[in-house]
């Protein structure tokens, strides 16, 4: 089942965020296996915030494991809070 994930952080910044944005998906013609959408923008109350749409939840917690996590810790990223929900419904215009 598709999965929604937000990830936010009060002390990330459009700068980290392209950082790691760009090494973990380098090349955008080629993104990584079971990713629908993505999509990231500041957060109203300041910080940064990634909202992406996953085929399932095991293909999300496969990239942020063997690559989200360790691109994060090897860049000292300051962590970030991660909300996953199933999807009910979509529209795709």
């Amino acid at each position: 089942m598709a999965v929604l994930v937000h990830n936010q952080g009060a002390d990330w910044n459009r700068e980290l965020y392209n950082t790691i944005f760009d090494r973990v998906i380098p090349d955008r013609t080629n993104p990584p296996s079971g990713l629908i959408a993505h999509f990231g923008t500041p957060r109203v109350a300041g910080g940064w915030q990634v909202v992406d749409v996953w085929e399932s939840e095991e293909a999300y917690r496969r990239f942020a494991e063997e690559v989200i996590f360790p691109a994060a810790k090897e860049l000292g990223a300051p962590p970030f809070e991660t909300t996953l929900v199933e999807i009910h419904n979509s529209l795709i215009v």
